[in-house]
């Protein structure tokens, strides 16, 4: 069957802010800090998305990390690791420790998409615990999460006025943790 626009596609069709000309696509390993018009998203399976936001400056950031921990010699990996990706968006932000308490975080991700018959810990798995030790470690607030579960997401955060959408895409199976 061709494909017509008029087809309905609710799972996988993108929020409508994702067709503005202001849309910044994260790819994994990367991450963008947004303000005014620019709305940020990023498609996600095991990787783990992980969204800042900060009200009073008017910005957000988001960061499309593909693994947890990163090696000692890679410490300054930017947004591939859970755990250089923090530390770098609350750099990019501008926050200093005293800011930290008006940050608002967001998470998606971090979904075993082939199920966890092979494998006791999955690649999601370790994503989610490295957010959750990197943000207790920073004490960060996480006001919103859509983590782990069988299906890939579609987070998006738009700078304008500070909203996040997250929308499963793909398969329906079973639901992450909230």
């Amino acid at each position: 069957m061709p494909f017509s626009p008029s087809l309905s596609l609710p799972s996988a069709a993108p929020p409508p802010e994702a067709a503005l000309a202001g849309t910044r696509h994260i790819w994994a390993g990367e991450f963008e800090v947004g303000c005014g018009d620019t709305v940020l998203t990023a498609l996600l399976g095991s990787c783990v998305g992980i969204g800042i936001l900060w009200r009073r400056k008017r910005r957000a950031a988001l960061a499309h990390c593909l693994l947890g921990e990163a090696p000692a010699h890679e410490a300054n990996a930017g947004a591939r690791y859970v755990s250089t990706a923090l530390p770098a968006m609350l750099r990019a932000l501008g926050a200093r420790p005293d800011d930290y308490k008006e940050l608002e975080v967001v998470a998606a991700g971090g979904a075993s998409l082939f199920g966890k018959a092979q494998l006791p810990v999955t690649v999601g798995d370790k994503n989610i615990a490295a957010l959750e030790r990197g943000v207790q470690a920073l004490g960060l607030r996480v006001v919103h999460q859509r983590l782990g579960g069988r299906q890939g997401c579609r987070i998006t955060l738009r700078c304008r006025d500070l909203t996040f959408y997250i929308h499963d895409v793909g398969n329906k199976a079973a639901p992450g943790r909230r």
